[in-house]
Order: structure tokens, then C-alpha cells, then sequence
């Protein structure tokens, strides 16, 4: 199982039944921060940064048991 949180307006994507932002998926082995962000409907541009387990990686590093990929968006409102 991993988690996917999500911060500020990017909450609005989550399903119903998510708890503080976050969600938690039962994912195959070998899946991606791609494959799991991408199920979302968030900009995969540079308007969001995406981070696993507080870390930045590429969109393509293999996620495990237990991981957090969090998303936000990088453009801060005023």
C-alpha cells in the first residue's frame, strides 16, 4: 500500500473518503510516481511539484510498500 497526499487545491482531486489530503492505494509492484500521479487531475507540467517521501525523483522511479508521493502546486496564490 502506498499514499497519496495531496496539498492545498490539488485536495479537490481526491476521492470521497480521504482523510487530512490523503488517500491510500493498493498499487502492483513496478509501478511509477507516473503511473500513480497521473490517475489524479493535476497539471504533470511545472506548475506542480511532485515529491517521494519528501524527496524530488524522477516521474519514472519504481514506488514500494509504504511510500508517500505527495503533489502540490508550485504557483502560490497572492
Amino acid at each position: 500500500m502506498i499514499r497519496v497526499k495531496m496539498i492545498a487545491n490539488y485536495r479537490d482531486v481526491l476521492p470521497p473518503g480521504s482523510v487530512n489530503g490523503v488517500v491510500e492505494l493498493d498499487v502492483p509492484e513496478g509501478v511509477t510516481v507516473y503511473d500513480v500521479i497521473s490517475r489524479f487531475d493535476i497539471p504533470l507540467n511545472d506548475e506542480s511539484v511532485i515529491v517521494l517521501n519528501g524527496l524530488t525523483v524522477e516521474m519514472d522511479t519504481p514506488l514500494k510498500e509504504g511510500d508517500t508521493v505527495t503533489a502540490f502546486s508550485a504557483i502560490a496564490g497572492g
